[in-house]
């Protein structure tokens, strides 16, 4: 006989779309196609909530999780939680962010509610080491889910003063969608959308959302110091953000406004990053499991990063792509040179990096995980006695 499946809560404040709600549509998507009820708490009218009601997953769109100032609004959520609690037999709670985390908390806390309440921490931003948070991470998150061990960095005070113990605490990469990103993917015809002749162009691309953490400042330094040695690369960004008009500003600035291009929000991503000879991420802060590191070297790209988060548990420094430090361009260069230069290595790293994470970041992976760290909590709440929920 089948075991039971898990009936799981995930809640999510973003409106947006990022690695963080992608995660959490493809972790809900296979663990809904595995067997469990899978229901999604996310702001009406978000891009979470949109793809899951698309993908046939429940999702629940009263909560607003707006930040914490908004004291009225938190409490209304909370309580909208609680009722939902009330309605549906849940064996358990994953929050996904900081706002919907203290939403959740509160709502098992009003209605005194028996289930386990786990906290997927997505990135490496830092956590203030307060009363506050002390006492949520001592009482009231009875598991922690870090996206990468870099990340576990950030919980130092917390493991140090016994407010959470490593057995409490389960490392998770994130994946990619193999479905998009297979070896498959035709390339997008972007030398001809970016009106460069010829096929000896190489072009090199930055995926993701255009803010400050994302270092695409640096890249464009980086890429004023390719310029001038290698004029048939060309560069471009995949993505909109708040530092979209300061980075065309700088561009024109160093004299790039005809090498590089701004694509926006586009949906071909895979054939983008198909088209690529290398992909290139120069974040200097927030990245835990950077998806989009796994999805270049899905489609048999080399890469090149920064040493931020996770980026050194995904990419096998000189074997899979070159890792420099952080707001350093000529060090992003310099890499960059060494892989635009040697075709024979870009290629051989892609290959390389195509193996790799096909084994070690599958979706499968992502899912045998994350089911372990909940079996892990249900255990030490005392709701899960023996194998019959598995």
């Amino acid at each position: 006989m089948k075991p039971a499946g898990l009936r799981i809560l995930h809640t999510n404040f973003h409106r947006g779309w990022g690695g963080q709600p992608s995660r959490i549509l493809m972790l809900s998507r296979s663990l809904m196609e595995s067997g469990h009820e899978v229901v999604i708490a996310a702001p009406a009218g978000s891009m979470l909530a949109e793809k899951a009601s698309r993908s046939g997953l429940e999702t629940f769109e009263e909560p607003r999780f707006l930040k914490s100032k908004h004291l009225a609004s938190a409490m209304r959520d909370a309580t909208s939680l609680h009722r939902l609690l009330l309605r549906r037999q849940f064996d358990l709670l994953d929050a996904h962010g900081s706002q919907d985390l203290w939403t959740a908390a509160a709502a098992l806390k009003l209605g005194r509610h028996a289930l386990p309440l786990i906290y997927t921490r997505h990135n490496t931003k830092r956590v203030a080491f307060h009363p506050l948070n002390r006492f949520l991470y001592r009482t009231l998150v009875n598991h922690l889910i870090v996206a990468s061990a870099s990340v576990l960095e950030r919980y130092e005070p917390f493991l140090r003063h016994g407010d959470l113990s490593r057995e409490r605490i389960s490392i998770v990469h994130s994946s990619y969608w193999e479905e998009r990103f297979n070896p498959g993917v035709k390339p997008a015809p972007l030398r001809r959308e970016m009106e460069v002749e010829g096929s000896e162009c190489l072009l090199v691309g930055v995926v993701g959302r255009l803010v400050q953490d994302k270092g695409g400042a640096f890249f464009l330094k980086a890429a004023a110091q390719i310029a001038a040695d290698l004029p048939s690369v060309r560069f471009l960004f995949a993505g909109r953000g708040s530092e979209e008009e300061p980075l065309r500003r700088q561009a024109a600035s160093l004299g790039l406004s005809e090498r590089v291009r701004f694509l926006g929000f586009r949906e071909d991503i895979p054939e983008i990053t198909a088209a690529l000879d290398l992909s290139v991420l120069p974040s200097v802060d927030c990245d835990a499991s950077s998806a989009v590191l796994k999805e270049a070297m899905a489609l048999g790209k080399p890469v090149v990063a920064t040493n931020i988060g996770g980026a050194r548990e995904i990419v096998e420094h000189g074997r899979t792509g070159l890792i420099v430090p952080p707001g350093n361009p000529e060090a992003l260069a310099q890499a960059m040179k060494q892989i635009l230069q040697r075709e024979d290595r870009g290629r051989a790293m892609g290959e390389e990096g195509q193996r790799r994470v096909k084994s070690e970041f599958s979706i499968q992976r992502l899912v045998e995980g994350t089911l372990l760290a909940y079996r892990r909590a249900l255990r030490s709440s005392g709701r899960m006695q023996g194998p019959q929920r598995e």
